[in-house]
């Protein structure tokens, strides 16, 4: 059974592990993903190397550059 991993990605860039746990299937992780309360971060679900899905802040910084993975799409 995969593992999954959630982490909580500041704005500032800082990473914070949150919780690891088995699922079946992606859609079964996914619904263990819940947007951070704080607006400053974001929850990110990655399986392996694989980024499943993302909840929370993508706020873009002050002067208009995006911010973490989003930078550069």
């Amino acid at each position: 059974m995969p593992v999954y991993r959630i982490y909580l990605v500041h704005d500032d860039g800082r990473l914070e592990p949150d919780e690891s746990f088995y699922c079946r299937q992606d859609y079964e992780a996914l619904q263990r993903l819940q947007p951070p309360a704080r607006s400053d971060i974001r929850a990110e679900l990655w399986q392996g190397g694989r980024l499943i899905a993302v909840a929370g802040s993508r706020r873009p910084h002050a002067d208009g550059a995006e911010t973490g993975a989003e930078a550069g799409r």
